[in-house]
């Protein structure tokens, strides 16, 4: 998603952003795809241990590995989310601009 993400302009959404505010919006958003990766590398992990070990620890390093997961990501989704109140858009808005660069692009 963050290579669409990095294609859209203000004009994409019809509106003016601040170019800074913008630019952090994009930034955030790849920080919070970069964070869920991890967080999915995490769940996996923690999967494979409870899976290998069974059991109490198993169970346990599975929430172990998905709390820390969580706590890596809900600040990089808050501050995404934070950007995205700054600019007055949501996702709805952002899913109508990713579809008029694609026109723009053809």
């Amino acid at each position: 998603m963050s290579k669409k993400i990095d294609k859209l302009l203000p004009e994409d959404f019809g509106k003016s952003f601040d170019m800074d505010a913008f630019h952090n919006w994009k930034q955030s958003v790849r920080e919070h795809e970069q964070a869920s990766i991890v967080m999915m590398i995490l769940y996996f992990t923690g999967f494979a241990a409870m899976l290998l070990l069974g059991g109490l620890i198993g169970v346990g390093l599975f929430f172990i590995m998905a709390f820390i997961g969580l706590g890596i990501t809900l600040p990089k989704q808050s501050k995404r989310k934070r950007c995205q109140r700054q600019l007055g858009i949501d996702n709805r808005d952002v899913v109508a601009a990713i579809n008029a660069a694609k026109k723009r692009a053809n």
